[in-house]
């Protein structure tokens, strides 16, 4: 039985998955601490980090001014670059609208002289002058209102 055991714990040891898994199952709750410890520090030393690199670069700056200049001068550039490309989409864009309402000008005269004056846009149901409105319901029932409900109806409050 001793034989059949060791070949047992063997095959086990040898299957790194299962090791793995076994790993996890004794050890979990300090892989988890482990874990949160890890995230809690990298939150707390990332401002000291991001001040030391900067103090670097600023040291770098001071020893270097060239280097200052070159880097204000590209951001100058690139920021021109941004410029010239929104006044270019924009001239597009006016463009495009220009040529729409050139096109919906002259749809309007096409039809116009297709089928008269009878197919302007803009005539609405319920102009003044029109007789109908469709949605103003019937003069004989449009002024009834409800009567207001109160909790003291039928008499009886403050008497």
């Amino acid at each position: 039985m001793d034989q059949v055991y060791e070949e047992r714990q063997e095959a086990t040891m040898t299957n790194p998955l299962t090791f793995v898994l076994q790993f996890v199952a004794t050890n979990g709750w300090y892989i988890v601490g482990a874990a949160a410890a890890l995230l809690y520090l990298g939150n707390k030393l990332r401002p000291r980090y991001e001040q030391w690199k900067q103090a670097r670069e600023d040291a770098e700056y001071h020893k270097n001014p060239d280097v200052a200049l070159a880097r204000m001068e590209a951001i100058q550039r690139a920021r021109e670059k941004q410029q010239q490309l929104l006044l270019e989409a924009s001239q597009q864009a006016l463009q495009q609208q220009k040529e729409r309402e050139e096109r919906k000008r002259q749809e309007l005269v096409e039809r116009l002289e297709k089928y008269g004056a009878a197919t302007q846009q803009g005539h609405k149901l319920g102009t003044p002058g029109d007789d109908y409105l469709p949605l103003s319901g019937g003069a004989s029932t449009s002024s009834y209102r409800a009567p207001k409900r109160s909790a003291c109806s039928k008499g009886g409050c403050g008497r």
